[in-house]
């Protein structure tokens, strides 16, 4: 059974699933699913892009969502949705194409001007507690970068790659390279970053991006610094995938040495279409693997600060404990990878039988009573609507959260500045209770001071007894 929590009193019961679970205190519940995210160690979370749409950036999958809403701006295009931009075969078709870059500016400039919102500050909270284990992403604004949150898919010393490389005269046969990790600016990339896991992984690529279809080189795409792409002469007209710098570069180079050319590539955003893999899949589901064995080397908090070129040569290691709450936000759940985390994060927050029990037959459970709210709040999904369909689903969440991401946000914020404040208060108290201990001792030593001078001065004002000659027996 799965709990029903709405933040909006005046929310009626869903009528399906038919798994969920009324609250007949929504307001206590609510309480006991804040003070389970605060009493949690290791909170893992998987966000989509509800958390993003109050900074500005649309949804995909609502009425109002990008989908729809390139799907009535371009009627032109026979479009059955605006998914079809982001499919892996938009290239095969000149309008697409070009429609898919300017959709990607649009997107890009939307990123840029937003700010984080009420849950990215959270999520910068429960880092600087200590208690974020990691945030798996399905947006690609990386607005969780700008709250603070360490960014970018890991690279993992064991997963170096063998590259060929013909063209470098002191290269062998086969020469290790070792691919590139996305790691951004918060997290420099070292020597010391082998096998650091950023804070927040994104899984369908980021717009901070460009890469070569040709050459894969990858290219920064930040509003702040010149891109490389501005040198190209004459610009590319909007619409047109830019050609890629180093291909350029390298054929100008073959071509003056009298060599055969091999093409210039077009830079694309480094961004996860359907129908295609990850270009750092292995990353993203070897740190995955290691979050939920409890081995993962995690990145620094984000209120530690990380000189350019410079990291912490000791990462904090959480080794042998996995996560131990489970939030998924702002998400319909409708792409199988994510699903796929969703579940085994699930089963990995939940505490496991022993091994001596576990080669027992397991008996078969009672039906649930009617009121069977769960003992302790693992797995939390907080989202306007249910995933569909929601028979997968039955099992996965202890709680459903019905209501607006950002209110719950603002609500646990509350209660973390409310604590703090309390913890603040107590420890002035105690501060004023020791110095006031201290007054009081510094008052009783003058005191006990002056009362030995005057035992000393009445001794002196005695006269003292002058003695006796002791006289002597006549014999």
């Amino acid at each position: 059974m799965t709990l029903y929590i709405p933040l909006d009193a005046a929310n009626d019961h869903p009528n399906s699933p038919p798994f969920l679970l009324p609250s007949s205190s929504p307001v206590a519940h609510l309480t006991t699913v804040i003070q389970s995210v605060l009493k949690a160690k290791r909170i893992a979370v998987v966000c989509g892009a509800g958390i993003s749409v109050e900074a500005g950036i649309p949804d995909f999958r609502s009425q109002d969502g990008l989908f729809q809403t390139l799907r009535r701006d371009h009627p032109k295009e026979s479009l059955s949705s605006g998914k079809d931009l982001f499919d892996a075969s938009v290239f095969k078709s000149t309008q697409k194409t070009a429609l898919f870059y300017r959709m990607i500016a649009r997107l890009s400039s939307l990123s840029s001007e937003g700010q984080p919102t009420a849950f990215h500050q959270l999520l910068r909270t429960l880092d600087d507690r200590g208690q974020l284990l990691r945030v798996y992403t399905q947006n690609i604004d990386a607005l969780e970068m700008k709250a603070g949150l360490s960014f970018g898919v890991p690279e993992f010393e064991e997963k170096k790659m063998r590259v060929k490389v013909k063209d470098s005269p002191e290269a062998g046969p086969s020469t290790p390279i070792r691919r590139t990790a996305s790691f951004f600016p918060t997290m420099p990339i070292t020597e010391s970053r082998l096998n650091v896991i950023p804070r927040c992984i994104p899984l369908h690529g980021t717009l901070l991006t460009l890469h070569c279809q040709h050459c894969t080189q990858s290219f920064p795409l930040d509003p702040q610094t010149p891109l490389p792409v501005t040198s190209i002469s004459p610009p590319p007209s909007p619409g047109t995938p830019p050609p890629c710098p180093s291909c350029t570069s390298l054929e100008q180079t073959r071509a003056l040495v009298g060599k055969r050319l091999r093409g210039v590539g077009k830079l694309r955003p480094s961004v996860v279409l359907y129908g295609e893999d990850h270009r750092e899949g292995e990353g993203v589901g070897e740190a995955v693997r290691r979050d939920l064995c409890g081995i993962t080397g995690g990145a620094p908090v984000a209120s530690e600060k990380v000189d350019a070129g410079h990291a912490p040569t000791k990462p904090r290691v959480r080794a042998g404990k996995g996560p131990d709450l489970l939030l998924v936000v702002g998400t319909s759940l409708r792409v199988p990878g994510t699903k796929r985390i969703v579940r085994e994060f699930s089963k990995a927050v939940r505490p496991s039988a022993s091994p001596a029990s576990s080669r027992l037959p397991t008996p078969t459970p009672s039906p649930p009573a009617a009121n069977s709210y769960p003992d302790q709040v693992r797995t939390v999904y907080l989202n306007l609507e249910f995933p569909l369909p929601s028979r997968e689903w039955e099992g996965v969440f202890d709680v459903w959260v019905n209501g607006d991401v950002q209110e719950f946000a603002k609500a646990v914020t509350s209660v973390i500045e409310s604590e703090e404040e309390e913890r603040a208060c107590k420890k002035q108290q105690a501060i004023a209770k020791r110095e006031s201990a201290a007054r009081q001792k510094t008052k009783t030593k003058p005191n006990n001071a002056a009362s030995g001078k005057t035992m000393a001065k009445r001794k002196e004002d005695v006269p003292e007894t002058p003695l006796r000659p002791s006289k002597r027996r006549k014999m």
